[in-house]
């Protein structure tokens, strides 16, 4: 069995994960966590900065014909949350399987397999966890499955930024090209301390497209699909302040 997980992030270019540095680039020099700040409140103060800055807002791109490539199975289901640290805990037993998949492909502008900054080794990692966003894929090594990382096409070189995962990895940029494999299961995440709320409208249409006839939204605490409308809220802000007497 094998299966495909997606990040949402892997839609929306950003310099730190290899996307051409520009004159902008410092826009997007932002602190993550997922938690209810990162994920949700943050994006107040950050959609005020590109506007005050006077640049377009970024949006996720070259998703509408993602899926077209994919072979499914005719009873794939979709799974779907804020957080890839979920797809540590989705195994073949989930579908009334055994044993680990064979494959595990992520599509991600991170690797997801441990960083250094947090775990010396994997064997670290065995010792005291706990599964996350940027460690996921280690369950899945630990089990036993084969581990491909495609990072997007936006991304400039392999080598930036360097990549340094704790396990041994397949990693490459995505040439378009599918895995030569039929997938039964899909999970997605939203990764919402990455990807702006001003994006969830665009979420929900790549979720719709999904070519599935399941889907299982995972109960979470921090998801409100949409997140507020942080633009709206904004101009709710200057209609106020532009009714004040001057």
């Amino acid at each position: 069995m094998h299966l495909l997980v997606v990040d949402w992030d892997y839609f929306f270019p950003t310099p730190a994960a290899g996307a051409p540095v520009d004159a902008d680039a410092h826009l997007y020099a932002w602190p993550v966590a997922e938690d209810a700040v990162h994920v949700e409140m943050i994006w107040l103060r950050r959609v005020r900065t590109f506007l005050a800055a006077g640049v377009p807002l970024p949006y996720c791109k070259g998703f509408l014909d993602f899926w077209d490539r994919f072979g499914l199975s005719s009873d794939a289901p979709l799974f779907y949350a804020d957080s890839n640290a979920w797809a540590g805990q989705l195994f073949p037993s989930n579908l009334g399987g055994t044993g680990p998949w064979e494959s595990v492909h992520l599509y991600d502008a991170h690797h997801d397999c441990g960083y250094k900054q947090t775990h010396r080794s994997f064997e670290d990692w065995q010792a005291r966890g706990p599964i996350s966003a940027e460690n996921w894929l280690l369950a899945h090594y630990w089990a036993g499955s084969r581990l491909y990382v495609h990072f997007p096409p936006w991304r400039e070189s392999i080598r930036r930024p360097t990549e340094e995962p704790l396990i041994p990895v397949s990693m490459a940029i995505d040439n378009g090209q599918a895995p030569n494999v039929v997938f039964d299961a899909v999970f997605v995440c939203r990764s919402g301390a990455w990807v702006p709320s001003w994006c969830d409208e665009q979420f929900g249409v790549f979720l719709e497209a999904c070519p599935v006839s399941r889907r299982a939204e995972i109960p979470q605490n921090l998801w409100n699909q949409p997140r507020p409308d942080v633009l709206r809220m904004v101009e709710m802000e200057r209609a106020v302040t532009d009714s004040l007497p001057k």
